[in-house]
């Protein structure tokens, strides 16, 4: 079931998936006291060196995971220290816009809620840094209840099937008549069903799916199977790391940015991986495809997975594809935490690619006592970065002020091409944070690694 604030794309894989794709929740060193404090050093060194130029001005946009604004979020701009410039409530449309900015800026967007339906307050945090760019869209959780349930009947219209399976969202239930949640909207307000039929072997018989329904509380879609265009494709696994521990792949539809998962075009298990995977591909449902694959690795032999390495590729048309987990940059190390001053943690770490595009890290914490509340912190900076101060915020934003952490992980991103890191802001502004739509950013390779406390 999907999280408040599940986001699919910016989070990058299936932290992409995140978003976008729910099958599985992936999921972590203390150094020494002398390291931490040479590395607060270094910090502070550089705060007080930061020559804060401004840029004529700066437009921020804070949108949710399917792309819509976020009202009354709060926005802070500071200088590449961290160190608050000035700071605005985001509009009806989950705009805000800067006179002027700082050089390099830190761009802080925060926003909390509660969610009756867990009984918790979630305060999600997105903190872009080394901004030199005039727009910036960033994406934040929301607490979004689930308020509309359809049925939907299915009619089998192809000989030899048995039993049928209805897919809506990144949800699949059996049967020839469910109800179902709708978690995720289309671009145009309506939901797409796609419903499969089995034999007894489970070998699929065939396929039909109503487009662009209304997301009508209560309303009631019929669904025939009538369809037996399947097409087959082969995806070939190259290049394995002969470390891989596990593994998970899949292929999944995209239809006016929302995503559909569809059970028989995902794989997943411990090493050693097929040669290769199938999948099944249709015409007239989706107008993009997602294709993703990672796997597992134990760095340092003790029979554990410590990092993952993978990829993901938008393609308007399905077609056989071959997952080189070469392509992925060098797994980074060294992650540390130190609690810093003031509640403003000091992140460090080694980035081993120097071929790279941009980093993100996530800091997620939760806490049952005294109440139920959830954190989650996304920090984007350039692939030159090493290391990063927590910004500051203002009084206003106490309670979102870190203190600890549960999981703390970082990614490293390489794009297809050449893309730079002021590419990666401009194109996800432009795009409404729909950054696969800009052709140099549809294909990237990651390296992820965690840490717990």
């Amino acid at each position: 079931m999907k999280k408040p604030g599940y986001s699919t794309e910016d989070n990058l894989h299936c932290s992409a998936l995140e978003d976008a794709l729910i099958f599985e929740e992936i999921g972590e060193i203390t150094m020494k006291r002398m390291l931490l404090f040479a590395v607060s050093c270094i910090f502070i060194i550089a705060a007080c060196n930061t020559n804060d130029q401004t840029t004529s001005q700066m437009y921020v946009k804070v949108i949710d995971g399917q792309g819509n604004g976020i009202e009354n979020a709060t926005v802070v701009v500071g200088n590449q220290a961290g160190e608050v410039a000035s700071f605005l409530s985001t509009d009806d449309v989950g705009e805000a816009y800067f006179h002027v900015a700082p050089s390099n800026a830190t761009v802080t967007a925060a926003f909390s809620c509660y969610a009756p339906s867990t009984n918790r307050t979630y305060y999600y945090v997105n903190i872009a840094y080394d901004v030199n760019v005039s727009a910036v869209t960033l994406t934040l959780g929301t607490c979004d209840q689930i308020t509309q349930r359809v049925n939907i009947n299915v009619t089998d219209k192809v000989e030899g099937i048995t039993y049928s399976e209805v897919t809506l969202g990144p949800i699949t239930y059996s049967g020839s008549s469910v109800t179902m949640d709708v978690y995720d909207l289309q671009d145009d307000g309506n939901i797409s069903v796609f419903a499969s039929g089995y034999d007894d072997a489970g070998n699929i018989k065939g396929y039909g799916f109503a487009l662009d329904q209304p997301a009508v509380d209560g309303s009631v879609i019929e669904v025939a199977i009538d369809r037996t265009d399947l097409n087959q494709n082969t995806h070939i696994f190259g290049n394995v790391p002969l470390n891989a521990v596990s593994y998970y792949a899949f292929v999944a539809l995209l239809r006016k940015h929302a995503v559909t998962n569809l059970p028989f075009n995902f794989i997943w298990g411990m090493a050693p991986l097929p040669a290769s995977m199938t999948t099944y591909s249709t015409g007239g449902f989706a107008d993009n495809n997602m294709f993703g694959a990672t796997v597992s690795v134990d760095q340092d032999s003790d029979g554990n997975a410590d990092a993952d390495i993978g990829l993901i590729r938008y393609l308007h048309d399905v077609s056989d594809q071959f997952f080189d987990f070469s392509l992925a940059p060098l797994v980074p190390g060294n992650l540390t935490f130190n609690p810093g001053a003031a509640r403003r943690p000091i992140i460090s770490w080694s980035n081993n690619d120097s071929g790279s595009t941009m980093q993100k890290l996530s800091l997620d914490y939760s806490s049952t006592s005294p109440q139920r509340i959830s954190f989650n912190y996304t920090m984007t900076v350039p692939a030159s970065a090493e290391g990063l101060v927590f910004p500051e915020l203002p009084d206003t934003l106490a309670a979102f002020r870190p203190e600890t952490y549960s999981n703390l992980s970082l990614e490293t991103v390489k794009f297809d091409g050449p893309t730079k890191y002021d590419d990666y802001l401009e194109a996800i502004a432009n795009y409404n944070g729909r950054f696969y739509e800009e052709g140099a950013l549809s294909s990237y390779n990651y390296s992820r690694i965690s840490r717990l406390p």
